[in-house]
Order: C-alpha cells, then sequence, then structure tokens
C-alpha cells in the first residue's frame, strides 16, 4: 500500500514543470468577462447624453458670465459621484463575495498532495477526488475506482463507474470512491466549455425597467433637440434680440426637460439592494436581475438543491418476520461498516445506523447503478444484502409489494434488507427501509411565500415525475398532482403542456430551455434556479437566472443571482428589495416627470404663442434639489413590499400627469393675467414679477404634489415631507442672498397680494388634480 501511495505521489508535476505549463498558459482559466470594469463604471456614468447637455449647458452659460444659473451643478455632480462610487463600492463587494464561491480542488505535486484553486491547475496536473467533491478538469483515471455523477453535464442521474483509464469530465462529482485523475484538458478545451459557447449565444434577457427608462429618455432626449432651436429662436423674438436673455430662458427650458436624476435614483437604489443583499450572503451579479425576480410570476425550481438540501434521512424502518428494530439496525450498521466508501443513501443509513467494523469482511459484491444492490459476507458466517426492491436476490411477498408502493406514493425510496446462506444464494427478506430527500425546513414557507404573492410554482427535474410530484406536495407546491413525464415527450407536446402541468420529471436539458422559452412567449416573466452545466442553457433563457454556489461553477457564471449557502430560502429578500426599488423608483420617479411634463407644456405654450419662456435655470433649484432630488431617494429607501404590477412608463406617466397639471394650471394662469396687463404696464417689469410669482406657484405646487403623492403616510414619507418643506425655505432665502438675487425680496416687499393668490391657487390646483387622481383610481378600483 505504501509502496502504490509512493508511486502515486511521483506521478505529480514538478514545481519546475508547473511553471513551464503557467508560462505556455496552459491552465485552468476562463477569460469570461463578468460585469463591468471600474473604467466601464466610470465612463458609463459620466458620459451619457444628457450630462452632455448639461456640460454645454454649464459652457454656454460660463461663456456669458451667468454664473448664478449653474445652480442645477450642485444637484447634477453628486448624483454622479455618489451612483459611481456605489457601483464601484457594490463591485468591489460582489468580487469579494466571488472568491468564496471558487471551487477547491486536492492536486500532486513536487511530491506531495497540495489544495489550490480550480483555476490553478495545470495542464498534466494529478488531481485527488474523493467521494462527494466535482471534478474541475477533464482527464483520465489512473488510479482508484468510483461512481460519477454526470448530471450536471448530461442531466443523467445514474452514476457511472470510473476505473483506471476511464475519461472523467469537469462538472461531474464523485458519488462514491476515490480516485487520482491526469488532467487532459484545462480551461477553454474542459468538455463543458463547448456547452458554454451554446449559452452565449443566448441574448442576456434586458431588465423590463432599463429598457422602459430607455424608451422614456430618448423620447424626451428626441423631443428635446428640435424644441431647444425653437425655444431659442422665440425667446429672441421675444427679448426683441437679446441673445444673453434667450439663452438663459432657453438653457432654463432644456433643464426643466432633462429628468435629471431619474436614472441615477435607479442605479443608486438598485446599488444599494445589491450591498445589502450582499450581507446576507447573496450575490448578485446583475443589479436588474432583482428587478427581474421581483417581476416574476413564474418561478421554475429544480428539486435538488432547492426543495431538497441533496442528503437524504431515514424516514421508516420496518422489521419483517420476526426481526426487531434492534437486530436490523445492527445488521444495518455491520453493512455501512464493510463500506469502503459512503453515497447520499449510505451517509444516510450511517446517520441512522452508524457503523459497526467489529465483524472481519470475507468477501463481498460491491453496489453498482445496474446491479442497484450490494452483498457482504462476514467472518460470523451471516450474509447480508441491501438495495432496490426486486433487485436483490429475495423474494418479495404481496405485503411487502403493498407498502414499498405506499413508500412510493409519499415520494420515498424504499431499500430491501435480506439474509442469505451464501454470497450469491436467493436469500429471505428481513426489513425494508424508507429513505427519503431531506426537505429544507423553510422549503415550505419560502414557496407559501411565493404562492401568497400570486406567483406560479414549477418543478423542473430530471427526476422521476411521480417522486418529484410526491415532494412537490409535501412543501405544499398548488397543483403538484399534475405532473407529468418528458421522456417521450415531443416538442410540439412540451409546449402544448407547459402552462397545464406544474411538475415536470425526467426533462432534458434541452427541454428545460423549450419550456422557459414556451412560458415567456406567453407573456410570463420567468425566473429560474439550477445547479447544473444542463441547467445552464434555460438558466440564460429565463428572465431571473438564480445559482446555488454549491452547484457547477458554469451555472454561477450564467446566473445572475447566486446563494452563497446555497439556501433559495434568501430569494424572499432578494424579492421585497425589489419590490422596494421599483416600487419606490416608480413613485419617485413621477415627481422628476412631472417637472419634464411641466416643462414640456411651457416651452410648447412660449413657441406657439411668441412669448417669453418665464424660467431660467436657477428657477428650478428648490424644486430639483429639495422636493425632487432628496425626496425621491429618501423615498426610495422606505420598504415596500407591494407586488409589481403594470409597465413602468404607463404607470409613472399616469401618476405624473395629475401632479403636472396641478402646476400647470396656475403658471399659465400667471402667464395669461401678465399679458392682460395685471402685473403692470411696464413690459419688462411685469414679466420680472410674473416669472418669479410663477416660480413661487411652481415651486408650491411641486410641495403639494410630494404632499399628496406620499399618501398613505408612514412615519417615515411624514418625516420626508416636513423635512423637504424646511429644507425648500432654507434653500430659498439661503440662494435668495448668496446669489446676490435681490428680485425676489423686491417682488415680496411690492406684490404681497399678489404672492398670496398665487401661493394659495397653487395649493388649491395641485390639491383639486390630485384629489380627483385619486377619486378615480379608487373607482378603478371598485371596477
Amino acid at each position: 500500500m505504501e509502496k502504490q501511495q509512493n508511486d502515486i505521489l511521483s506521478m505529480g508535476l514538478s514545481d519546475e514543470e508547473v511553471r513551464e505549463h503557467i508560462a505556455r498558459g496552459e491552465v485552468n482559466i476562463s477569460n469570461e468577462k463578468n460585469g463591468k470594469s471600474y473604467g466601464e463604471i466610470i465612463f458609463t456614468n459620466l458620459f451619457t447624453f444628457f450630462n452632455l447637455v448639461w456640460a454645454i449647458i454649464s459652457v454656454i452659460l460660463c461663456c456669458i458670465g451667468e454664473f448664478k444659473n449653474l445652480t442645477f451643478l450642485p444637484v447634477i455632480i453628486p448624483n454622479i459621484l455618489i451612483a459611481i462610487v456605489l457601483e464601484c463600492h457594490a463591485k468591489a463587494t460582489v468580487e469579494k463575495l466571488s472568491v468564496t464561491t471558487d471551487p477547491r480542488v486536492r492536486v500532486v505535486r513536487g511530491g506531495e498532495v497540495r489544495e489550490i484553486i480550480a483555476s490553478e491547475i495545470v495542464l498534466g496536473d494529478l488531481m485527488l477526488v474523493e467521494s462527494g467533491q466535482q471534478i474541475l478538469s477533464d482527464g483520465v483515471v489512473v488510479s482508484g475506482v468510483a461512481e460519477a455523477n454526470e448530471a450536471m453535464l448530461t442531466g443523467e442521474q445514474d452514476a457511472i463507474r470510473k476505473e483506471t483509464g476511464a475519461k472523467v469530465l469537469a462538472g461531474s462529482y464523485l458519488v462514491s470512491g476515490a480516485i487520482y485523475v491526469k488532467v487532459e484538458r484545462v480551461g477553454k478545451d474542459n468538455y463543458i466549455h463547448t456547452i458554454e459557447k451554446a449559452a452565449k449565444s443566448f441574448k442576456k434577457p434586458t431588465s423590463n425597467l432599463f429598457r422602459d427608462l430607455e424608451k422614456l429618455l430618448r423620447y424626451i432626449a428626441i423631443f428635446m433637440v428640435p424644441m431647444a432651436a425653437a425655444m431659442l429662436t422665440v425667446n429672441y423674438f421675444a427679448t426683441e434680440g437679446d441673445w444673453h436673455q434667450a439663452i438663459v430662458k432657453t438653457c432654463g427650458s432644456v433643464i426643466g426637460m432633462i429628468p435629471a436624476g431619474i436614472y441615477l435614483l435607479v442605479t443608486v437604489t438598485l446599488t444599494l439592494s445589491v450591498i445589502k443583499l450582499s450581507k446576507k450572503r447573496t450575490l448578485v451579479q446583475d443589479m436588474y436581475s432583482i428587478e427581474m425576480l421581483a417581476s416574476a410570476d413564474i418561478v421554475c425550481l429544480d428539486k435538488t438543491g432547492t426543495i431538497t438540501d441533496g442528503t437524504m434521512c431515514v424516514t421508516n424502518l420496518v422489521p419483517l418476520g420476526e426481526h426487531t428494530d434492534g437486530e436490523i439496525a445492527l445488521v444495518i450498521a455491520k453493512i455501512e461498516g464493510a463500506e469502503e466508501s459512503l453515497n447520499a443513501t449510505s451517509r444516510a443509513l450511517v446517520e441512522a445506523y452508524g457503523q459497526d467494523t467489529s465483524l472481519a469482511v470475507v468477501d463481498k459484491i460491491p453496489f453498482s447503478s445496474e446491479r442497484k444492490h450490494s452483498a457482504v459476507a462476514f467472518s460470523d458466517g451471516k450474509v447480508y444484502s441491501i438495495g432496490a426492491p426486486h433487485f436483490v436476490p429475495c423474494e418479495v411477498s404481496a405485503e411487502m409489494e403493498d407498502m414499498i408502493s405506499a413508500f412510493a406514493e409519499e415520494g420515498k425510496r424504499v431499500l430491501v434488507i435480506a439474509e442469505h446462506s451464501a454470497l450469491g444464494e436467493v436469500g429471505e427478506a428481513i426489513a425494508l427501509v424508507a429513505i427519503a430527500d431531506r426537505i429544507r425546513p423553510n422549503a415550505e414557507e419560502v414557496i407559501g411565500n411565493f404562492q401568497s404573492q400570486g406567483v406560479t410554482i414549477k418543478i423542473i427535474s430530471g427526476d422521476h415525475a411521480h417522486t418529484v410530484s410526491s415532494i412537490a406536495r409535501r412543501v405544499g407546491v398548488a397543483n403538484a398532482e399534475k405532473y407529468i413525464s418528458c421522456e417521450n415527450l415531443t416538442e410540439e407536446e412540451l409546449e402544448q403542456y407547459a402552462e397545464e402541468y406544474t411538475v415536470f420529471g425526467r426533462v432534458t436539458p434541452e427541454q428545460k430551455v423549450l419550456l422557459v422559452k414556451k412560458l415567456r412567449s406567453l407573456g410570463h416573466t420567468v425566473a429560474m434556479t439550477g445547479d447544473g452545466v444542463n441547467d445552464t442553457l434555460a438558466l440564460k433563457e429565463a428572465n431571473c437566472a438564480i445559482a446555488m454556489a454549491d452547484g457547477s461553477e458554469m451555472a454561477r457564471k450564467v446566473a445572475q443571482i447566486v446563494l452563497l449557502d446555497s439556501d433559495f430560502a434568501t430569494l424572499p429578500d432578494v424579492v421585497r428589495e425589489g419590490r422596494r426599488c421599483i416600487n419606490n423608483v416608480r413613485m419617485s420617479a413621477s415627481l422628476f416627470l412631472m417637472k419634464t411634463i411641466l416643462t414640456i407644456f411651457l416651452s410648447i405654450w412660449a413657441v406657439c404663442t411668441v412669448s417669453l419662456y418665464p424660467f431660467s435655470p436657477s428657477s428650478m433649484l428648490i424644486i430639483e434639489f429639495a422636493i425632487i432630488g432628496i425626496a425621491s431617494v429618501l423615498l426610495a429607501l422606505e420598504p415596500n413590499n407591494n407586488r409589481i404590477e403594470g409597465s413602468f412608463i404607463k404607470t409613472v406617466i399616469l401618476r405624473a400627469i395629475p401632479s403636472a397639471i396641478g402646476m400647470i394650471i396656475p403658471v399659465a394662469t400667471l402667464l395669461v393675467l401678465q399679458n392682460f396687463g395685471v402685473f403692470g404696464a411696464d413690459l419688462a417689469a411685469s414679466l420680472e414679477v410674473r416669472n418669479a410669482l410663477a416660480m413661487l406657484a411652481m415651486t408650491m405646487a411641486g410641495y403639494v404634489n410630494l404632499v399628496m403623492i406620499c399618501i398613505p403616510y408612514t412615519k417615515w414619507r411624514l418625516g420626508v415631507v416636513l423635512s423637504m418643506g424646511a429644507l425648500s425655505l432654507v434653500v430659498f432665502f439661503g440662494a435668495t442672498f448668496l446669489l446676490g438675487d435681490m428680485l425676489l425680496v423686491r417682488c415680496l416687499a411690492g406684490h404681497g397680494l399678489a404672492i398670496v393668490l398665487s401661493l394659495l391657487g397653487a395649493i388649491v390646483s395641485a390639491l383639486l388634480v390630485q384629489t380627483i387622481a385619486l377619486l378615480i383610481k379608487k373607482a378603478k378600483k371598485k371596477i
């Protein structure tokens, strides 16, 4: 034995050989890029269309000496910097967590066994792989005997015997035995890379939120460019050729059209969620996947690793004839004491009854996936066998058949224990043992949580459909009795049954892809969990892909969310974060759009009436900074677990329109009154008064909209409303004196009644419009 061990150690690479392989690039490294680099994060946050517009406006205002109208920069610059810092922090957090998921392997190098990570394997390395461990690179067995499960590659659950000369593939794992494997392929040359290439041909699903935001901002940009040219022309004529004033007013119009910070708000909100979830051992590799999982109406689960934890436990022991529980327990302990390696079934038996090695083993028949039983002869003359019914050489009575069927109905695996006169002879059954997959303690709670929110659960597994259905019933999956075996189904039949059935058994990797595709084509948002290479293509096709950390490396790579503790009980946390983000962003986004809609209306008004646009860039300071900017971020942080419903764009616009109308009415009224000479005969003076009053009315109406949008109130929302009211006053008076713009002070001194009426009009207008909108919303719900 010692000589054999020394021979094996001598087969490993020397340190010099390892360095040579590394120099030639023969290393098990994947060059696949994951996520944005730090440079890309900075670039994508800095160089956007709207940032370019703000930069151009800033340069123009500086060139004409209008530094006091650069008040939008204290809002824009911090938003950009915060987004960059948070996204970089989230990336660093994700990278730090990713290290914990790197698989490790023992290799023979320099005459000793060393532990390294998978990416350090080189061509020619000698790997020591034992039961329960994953094979991390393709190779050939040079010593030892084991059984490998290649389900992660093929979907086939049966173990395959591996002995000297046999090929083993990266992604498979050992269920019994131990082998030394000489590495023949590394990195992209591994077999799983061919599957990976197919996976890469699938387009990564785009977030609905991101797509809708892009569409919304694209429409605004398309409208803004020609409108800016028209506004410059109109303002030039309205000021009788005063280019300076025309440029300032045009800049005010353009800045007002831009929903400043709406994209940054989404980025910041989702980034904070990524950081928060990382503390709960959840690795979010694509922050938009948080939204997709929160929006999912179908979640596809695999049985093993999600509902069950991948281990088994003994549930029933049934002695037959005159045998007792204690006697059978001792027999099982002796049988397991004779085992050299353990698989999942053996571990369950050892956990229940232990191992007894007091007797010497005279002879044995090892277990194999074809034989489905093992037998052992002891030095005391006793011979026992254990395995699947009808494979153990003994008679199965009608009574035993009934018990076996009953256990099978409950989703349990049944073992028969028999005693023989000699090894290989037909014996007599002495006991039945029922073993079940160990269901995760919180599986029923998590599934119930999803179903209570209207999410449909579907189980897609490579195991027997009836067994999977039984386990699904045990954890409360709705309609779990609707199961079907997919082994003989055509593609057309599978697509037809995609919505009808809940449990799909004997599913191939290709069928998993087909099911996900069909469900998505029917308008569903599909989230899927998986842990094997055979799940990869389906994971890529799903709207949100979730992998377990103890699954295959490839599944982790393609997944947007990785559960580092391999416990899907953390998924409700991800859903809650997603719902908080999306629901609160929808509410906050309506604040941004109310200003955009107001500005667009006033710009069209100015063009149609060939009149001067009322606002300069500094006029937007209070509403941009306090009522929209800070308030939107604070509101986005509030817990919100309501189910996400409807289109983002439609919901936001419908919420923003009443708010915009409540602002348009008082401002438009002031524009009309000025045309009738209400603010004096002197045109220039009356325009100054009109613009100042319009700014006050717009700001007050905006604040009232904030008050109404926060209904129903919570302590957090009340705090936001009150603090933003106080901050608005501070900004108003602070900016007035710091910028040296005393026009508002003169306006307050000479037009007190007009100010009061303008503010009251703004309050009444906003309250009336918002109240009507709330009543309409309630009426629609009743209908």
